[in-house]
C-alpha cells in the first residue's frame, strides 16, 4: 500500500491499512461530530454511509473545487466503505458524487433489482454492461418499473409498460412480447426473453441469487445457459415461470452448490424433472413447490431419498399423501420449517413429523381436513422447539390441540389461526406460551371474549395482535391486552363490531409503545378513540378505513401527535375534509402512503394544502372521490417530487397533465 503519510498529515488524519483515525476536528474543516479511532471491519453498514456523509459534506462544503475526499482517502479504503453500504438509495447517492466513485460503484455493487420494463432484454443487457460484479439479480415481470430498477437506468417513455388496462397475465402464445393493451396504447412491451438470460449468464458467471418471478416469455433454453454459466448459484427463484423439465435438469447437473429453489406455480415442471434435479441436488436446503399439476409423490420421496440436508419445505399440492411427507420426515431430520397445503394428508404425516423431526421450528397447516387433535399431539410431543404455528380451514381442530401445543411447545412466539371454527379458549396459550410476541386470530367466530383473561396476564411480552371478523371479542378482551401486554406495538382490528371506544381509549393509556394500529370497519369507534391514542401514542402507521363515525377533529390529533406517520387509510370516511388534509401538511412531513377512496367530502383545496407540508409522498389512492378532479391530480403530480403511484379514474387524467407527467402517469394510472 502506498504511504499517505504526508497528505494524513495535512488533513490530521492517521491512515493505516484497514483503519482510519478521526481525530475530533480537521484543521481545514471542522468535524463537529466526535468521532472514534474504529477498524473499517467493525464498521457496520448501517453506519458506512453516515460515515461518507461526515466526510463528504465538509470537505465539498468548505473548499469548492477542491478534491479533499479522493486524494486523500486511499482507494482501498474508499472501496472497502462502500462496500458497506446496503441501501439503494445510499449507494445511488454516492455514485452520483463524482465520476471515480460512480466508476467504483460500477465495479462493486452486487444486486440489482429489475421490473417490468419496455424491452425487458434491452434492459438487462445495459445492467449487464454497466455493473460487472453482480452476484444477486431479481427480476419480477409484475412489479412496476417506476420504483425497482437500478438507478439510471431508464427505458425510452414509448417503451414503458403501461397498465392502463389493469392486466397483467401471462401470454404464452406470443414469445418475447405481449400486447395486452397494445390495442388501446399503441405500445408494444417486450419481456425478458431466452436470449436475455443467456446475455445473463454469459456476463455474470459469478452469479449466486437469481429470481426470475413471472417472468412469462422464458423456457428451458434460457435456463440451461444459466447452469451452464453460472455454476456458484446458491438460490433460484422460477415463481410463474413457464419452465420445463430440460431446464430443471441442467440446474441439478451443473449448480452443485445450489441451496435453495422456488417452483411455486411452474406449470412446466413434471415428475421427470423434478426427479432427475433431487438425484444431483444432495446440497438443496429449501424447496418450495406449489400449484405444479404435473408433480405428484414420486417427486416428493425422490426428494426425500437424495435431500437429506433440507432444512424448509413448503409444498402445496392435491396429489401429495401421507406416504410422501412420511418419508420426507424420516429422511430430512433438520427440517426446522415446514408448510404444507394438502387435502390428502392427515394424523400419519403429522406424526411422522413429530416422531422424526425434534428441530422443526415454524409449521404451517393449511386447508387440512384428514387431521384432528391427534396430529398435533404428536407435534407437541416431537418438536419443542416449535416457535411458529398456522392454522387456516384445519375444522376439525379444537381447544385441545392448542393446549397440547401450548403445554409441549413452550418455546411458541408466534401463533396465526385462520377459519378453525371450533377454537373457542386461548387460555392455555396464555398459561404456557410466556414469550409469545404474536397472536393473529382471523375469523374465530366462536371465539369467546374470556379467552384473552389468560393471554393478559400471562404473555407480556406480546407486541402483535390481529383480530379480524372475531364477532364475539368485546371491550373487556381489548382492556385485559391492553393492561398486561404494555409492549404491543402493533394493534390490527377489522369487523370487530363489539369493540368501541373503552377498549381503544385503554390501548392509548397503557401500550405506549404502539406505533402501527389499524381499525378498519369497526363501527363503533369515534373521535374519543383517537383522542386517546393520540395523548399516549406516536403512531407511524395508522388504518381507520370504514369508521364511519371518525371525523376532522380525530385525525387532528392523530395528526399533531403523531410527526412520524408514515402511512394513513382513510377510505370510506364520510365526515373527513379539506381540514384534515390540512392539519396532516402540518403535522406530518415524512407520510408517504395516504388512502382518500371514497372520502366524498375531501376536495381539491384539500390536496393542495396537502402537498405543502407531505412532500415525501409516494403512494396516493384517490379512487371516487367526486370532489377531486383533474386539477386535484395535477397538484399531487406536479408538487411531489417523489411519487410513484397514484390510482384514480383514468378520466380524471387531463392531456396536460398526462403530457407533463409522461411515462410515470403511464404506469401509475387505473382505468376505473
Amino acid at each position: 500500500m502506498k504511504n499517505y503519510k504526508s497528505a494524513a498529515h495535512f488533513c490530521n488524519f492517521s491512515i493505516r491499512y484497514k483503519e482510519i483515525a478521526f481525530p475530533l476536528e480537521l484543521p481545514s474543516f471542522p468535524i463537529r461530530s466526535p468521532l472514534f479511532l474504529a477498524p473499517l471491519s467493525l464498521i457496520s453498514q448501517s453506519s458506512s454511509f453516515y460515515l461518507i456523509k461526515l466526510l463528504i459534506q465538509p470537505a465539498f462544503g468548505s473548499m469548492k473545487g477542491a478534491d479533499l475526499i479522493n486524494t486523500v482517502l486511499p482507494e482501498e479504503v474508499l472501496l472497502e466503505i462502500l462496500r458497506r453500504v446496503e441501501s439503494k438509495s445510499d449507494l445511488d447517492s454516492c455514485a452520483l458524487v463524482c465520476r471515480k466513485w460512480n466508476h467504483i460503484d460500477r465495479a462493486t455493487r452486487r444486486t440489482v433489482k429489475i421490473a417490468a420494463s419496455g424491452n425487458g432484454d434491452r434492459l438487462l443487457a445495459s445492467v449487464i454492461q454497466r455493473f460487472t460484479a453482480l452476484t444477486s439479480v431479481f427480476i419480477d415481470e409484475l412489479q412496476r418499473s417506476s420504483s425497482y430498477y437500478s438507478p439510471g437506468l431508464s427505458t425510452p417513455s414509448k417503451h414503458r409498460r403501461n397498465s392502463l388496462s389493469g392486466s397483467r397475465g401471462r401470454n404464452r402464445n406470443s414469445p418475447g412480447s405481449s400486447s395486452s393493451s397494445a390495442e388501446d396504447t399503441g405500445i408494444v412491451q417486450h419481456y425478458i426473453s431466452d436470449a436475455g438470460l443467456s446475455l445473463l449468464a454469459l456476463g455474470c458467471k459469478g452469479l449466486e441469487h437469481l429470481s426470475l418471478t413471472w417472468c412469462p416469455t422464458l423456457t428451458s433454453l434460457g435456463l440451461v445457459s444459466i447452469a451452464e454459466n453460472c455454476k456458484a448459484l446458491k438460490s433460484l427463484d422460477l415463481q410463474g415461470c413457464y419452465i420445463g423439465d430440460e431446464g430443471l435438469m441442467a440446474i441439478g447437473q451443473h449448480c452443485k452448490l445450489l441451496r435453495e429453489l422456488n417452483l411455486n406455480c411452474c406449470d412446466g415442471i413434471s415428475d421427470k424433472g423434478l426427479i432427475d434435479f433431487a438425484r444431483n441436488s444432495n446440497s438443496l436446503m429449501s424447496l418450495a413447490i406449489s400449484s405444479c399439476p404435473r408433480i405428484s409423490d414420486v417427486s416428493l420421496q425422490a426428494v426425500a431419498s437424495h435431500c437429506h440436508h433440507l432444512v424448509a419445505l413448503k409444498v402445496e399440492l392435491d396429489s401429495i399423501k401421507d406416504e410422501s411427507l412420511i418419508s420426507i420426515a424420516k429422511s430430512c431430520r433438520s427440517l426446522k420449517s415446514l408448510k404444507l397445503r394438502c387435502v390428502n394428508v392427515g394424523d400419519l404425516a403429522l406424526q411422522a413429523v413429530g416422531s422424526f423431526c425434534a428441530s422443526l421450528e415454524v409449521l404451517a397447516l393449511y386447508s387440512f381436513q384428514g387431521f384432528t387433535d391427534g396430529g398435533l399431539y404428536a407435534i407437541s410431543k416431537g418438536c419443542k422447539n416449535l416457535r411458529e404455528l398456522v392454522l387456516t380451514d384445519c375444522n376439525l381442530i379444537t381447544d385441545r390441540s392448542l393446549e397440547y401445543i401450548a403445554r409441549g411447545c413452550t418455546k411458541l412466539e408466534h401463533v396465526e389461526i385462520n377459519g378453525c371454527q371450533n377454537i373457542e379458549s386461548l387460555e392455555s396459550i396464555g398459561r404456557f406460551c410466556s414469550g409469545l410476541q404474536k397472536l393473529s386470530l382471523v375469523y374465530c367466530s366462536m371465539l369467546l371474549k374470556n379467552a384473552f383473561i389468560e393471554v393478559g396476564r400471562g404473555c407480556s411480552l406480546l407486541q402483535s395482535l390481529h383480530l379480524f371478523d372475531c364477532s364475539r371479542i368485546d371491550d373487556d378482551a381489548i382492556c385485559q391486552i391492553a393492561v398486561g401486554c404494555r409492549y404491543l406495538r402493533q394493534l390490527h382490528l377489522r369487523r370487530c363490531n363489539e369493540i368501541g371506544g373503552k377498549g381503544i381509549i385503554s390501548v392509548g393509556k397503557n401500550c405506549k409503545h404502539l406505533t402501527d394500529l389499524a381499525l378498519q370497519f369497526c363501527e363503533s369507534i369515534y373521535d374519543d378513540s383517537l383522542f386517546a391514542i393520540a395523548e399516549g401514542c406516536s403512531l407511524q402507521h395508522l388504518s381507520v378505513s370504514g369508521c364511519h363515525e371518525i371525523t376532522n377533529n380525530g385525525l387532528t390529533a392523530i395528526a399533531r401527535s403523531s410527526p412520524d406517520l408514515i402511512s394513513l387509510d382513510i377510505s370510506v370516511l364520510l365526515n373527513v375534509g379539506d381540514i384534515a388534509m390540512a392539519e396532516l401538511a402540518e403535522g406530518c412531513p415524512k407520510l408517504k402512503e395516504l388512502s382518500l377512496s371514497q372520502c366524498t367530502k375531501i376536495t381539491d383545496v384539500g390536496l393542495t394544502h396537502l402537498v405543502k407540508g407531505c412532500v415525501e409522498l409516494e403512494i396516493c389512492n384517490m379512487v371516487y372521490c367526486p370532489l377531486i378532479t383533474a386539477s386535484g391530480l395535477a397538484t399531487i403530480v406536479s408538487s411531489c417530487a417523489k411519487i410513484k403511484k397514484v390510482l384514480i379514474e383514468e378520466w380524471k387524467v387531463s392531456k396536460r397533465t398526462r403530457r407533463r407527467a409522461g411515462p410515470v402517469l403511464n404506469s401509475l394510472c387505473t382505468e376505473l
